[in-house]
């Protein structure tokens, strides 16, 4: 069966709008999706599924963007087209994956996650989940629903349940048993009983995106991000019980992006790299498969272990899975290069041929075969121990590294093996203790407290700092006290700002001479050395990127009020009108001492004029009356002219 895609347009930003751009996409029904290029050419195109969300719609009060007319596709319609398709093949018993591609700010996490009122496909069959759970009237079947949330970064794969300041440097390691197929290693599953536990735990999944974002100095996020869902359906046959697995893996990939057009440098460029990279093996892997398909390159095998994401992917490109991409576009002129290659990837991932299979397996029979295996590795370590320690033949470097990847699998297959063995009863305890630690943690919304803001919406509003025990210490992580806000980047000092109390108000002053340069409240410079008062909803900027929002206090919906990009353009519009009073400024100080300059020299000249005029004045008294008086005249208007002149000059 074919991969089935999808390709959504979404209406013009804001710098396209600035730009005056023209829409390039035209979808005139059939699945057609067709892009013009700056000469009129049309190039066509045919998919599964053409979604338009460019125009034809109303924003509700909630905030829900609603079809005026038949061609705009909303959230709902998306997900009736393709999300709930892969619920129903998840619950035939189905490995599925969804993902979405383009290039950034293409529309994909919104897609996705959607954002507000205007829910993505990720929440939404998350719900349908459980709705479809509650509507079972079988008393020999019950499902059992595990959530664990990844991000691959810089090509290392982390854990998002788990604490960034927990997680091992390295990141985890992905590997591949005979029985459980490709894995990774380490990573947490949380059983799940309701949506609300799931919702939860993504929630959770986002905030510590944020904190890994907001310690690494990042406005928005660059990663991978891959929500698994383990859904088991349980059926009681006799005294046997057979279960069906279905993996869901809901992907949002990182955008693709021309770095040239980014002015991205150090670390960023880095990361655009690692990006760019993953996504061309991605379609290194497309294109072989889609070659393979149509009968081209038979021997050829894709290069599945040149990135983390494509290995991780590997079941959901040309194995077993029922697998669903939608692309996401700008409508954009000035993006017609990216947009045109979105739609090239797109033909050509329909190309690719999976090979799903209804996963039915036996519990018992899978630890067994587990077992088989690990004793087959643990042989094979033994034998290659023997040989290292010169027991039984001469061992090579190739030896060493054989003996501690097998070592390293038999490890991790054991730590799988003791996961298998766990009952999910056990495992809901085990996800009860954590989930206490994390609501212990919870802070209360009815006391002062600061909201991250970023300029990815999904990272945005996810983080929340109590601001209940003061002093409260921003810095970076040398700083002493340890502060309780750890930040890097341009202008951050190692004691940067305290929050502190006076009387009944919270007050934020710098914590070192240098750092008023850098902290900023509702756009503008701190100027005090003793501080400022901070009011509800106050903008604050430490260094150029980290905004935070301060709340007196909170229903939870009036922190949405504010966004990353009302701050940052407050912020903009004070510097320019910084930079305007600095100019002034200047101007005015050179036009003064241009001024004090000129106002010396009419001085000189005027002193100069008056003792030549005097001394003329005394040789002319020798002259006779008439030609005395003519002459006086005469010198009398030349001087009046001169200083006429000088006056000119000062006034220019």
């Amino acid at each position: 069966m074919s991969v089935k895609v999808a390709v959504r347009v979404r209406p013009f930003n804001t710098r396209e709008k600035e730009r005056d751009s023209t829409s390039v996409i035209i979808m005139p029904g059939n699945n057609q999706t067709k892009i013009i290029d700056e000469n009129g050419k049309e190039k066509t195109y045919t998919f599964d599924h053409s979604f338009w969300s460019h125009d034809g719609y109303k924003v509700l009060e909630s905030g829900y963007f609603e079809p005026e007319d038949e061609k705009y596709a909303d959230q709902k319609f998306v997900y009736n087209a393709v999300g709930k398709e892969v619920l129903d093949n998840a619950w035939e018993g189905y490995h599925c994956c969804l993902f979405a591609y383009g290039q950034t700010g293409s529309g994909k996490s919104y897609s996705m996650v959607g954002y507000g009122a205007n829910k993505g496909i990720v929440p939404i069959s998350c719900d349908e989940i459980f709705s479809r759970i509650n509507q079972n009237d079988q008393p020999d079947k019950k499902y059992e629903v595990q959530v664990s949330m990844l991000e691959i970064y810089n090509e290392k794969v982390q854990d998002l349940l788990i604490d960034p300041n927990k997680r091992p440097q390295g990141g985890l390691k992905i590997r591949q048993s005979t029985v459980l197929g490709v894995y990774v290693e380490g990573l947490t599953k949380y059983p799940v009983t309701s949506y609300e536990e799931i919702n939860r735990k993504m929630e959770e999944g986002y905030r510590n995106r944020t904190i890994g974002a907001t310690l690494m100095n990042a406005t928005s996020s660059r990663a991978h991000t891959i929500v698994m869902i383990d859904f088991r359906q349980l059926t009681q046959v006799g005294k046997k019980t057979t279960t069906k697995i279905s993996m869901i893996n809901l992907v949002d990939l990182a955008g693709s992006e021309r770095l040239g057009s980014t002015g991205a440098t150090g670390d960023r460029l880095k990361e655009g790299c690692n990006i760019n990279k993953s996504l061309l093996i991605l379609g290194n892997v497309i294109n072989c498969l889609a070659d393979k398909a149509i009968g081209k390159a038979k021997n050829m095998l894709p290069p599945y272990r040149d990135s983390a994401l494509t290995r991780i992917l590997q079941n959901a490109l040309g194995g077993n899975s029922k697998t669903v991409m939608i692309c996401a576009l700008s409508p954009a002129s000035i993006n017609y290069e990216e947009t045109l290659s979105t739609l090239r990837y797109a033909d050509r991932a329909k190309k690719i041929q999976n090979k799903a299979v209804i996963n039915e397996s036996e519990h018992d029979k899978m630890i067994r075969l587990l077992r088989e295996e690990n004793s087959g590795l643990k042989k094979m370590i033994e034998d290659l121990q023997s040989k290292l320690l010169g027991q039984g033949g001469v061992a090579g470097e190739d030896d060493k590294e054989a003996f501690l990847e097998l070592k390293e699998q038999y490890e991790a297959n054991q730590l799988a093996l003791t996961d298998m063995q766990k009952s999910f009863q056990e495992r809901l305890e085990e996800a009860k203790k954590h989930d206490a630690e994390i609501i212990g943690d919870e802070i209360d919304l009815n006391e002062p407290h600061l909201v991250v803001l970023n300029e990815d919406p999904q990272l945005s509003h996810k983080l929340r700092y109590s601001l209940k025990n003061l002093p409260f210490y921003v810095g970076r992580k040398q700083g002493n006290p340890k502060p309780q806000i750890i930040l890097s980047g341009i202008g951050i000092r190692q004691n940067h700002a305290v929050f502190i109390k006076k009387g009944d108000n919270i007050i934020l002053k710098a914590n070192d001479n240098g750092a008023k340069e850098y902290i900023f409240i509702n756009g503008k410079k701190l100027d005090n050395d003793d501080g400022e008062i901070l009011n509800n909803k106050d903008r604050i900027i430490f260094g150029t990127n980290t905004i935070l929002l301060f709340m007196k206090e909170s229903d939870g919906k009036d922190i949405y009020e504010v966004d990353w990009e009302t701050a940052q353009t407050e912020f903009q519009d004070d510097y320019k009108r910084r930079q305007l009073e600095e100019s002034e400024k200047k101007k005015q100080a050179e036009i003064n001492s241009m001024k004090k300059g000129l106002e010396e020299e009419y001085t000189k000249e005027k002193n100069k004029m008056e003792e030549e005029f005097k001394k003329k004045i005394e040789e002319l008294q020798t002259l006779k009356e008439k030609s005395k008086n003519e002459e006086i005249k005469k010198l009398e208007e030349e001087r009046k002219y001169k200083e006429q002149a000088l006056k000119e000059k000062i006034e220019k």
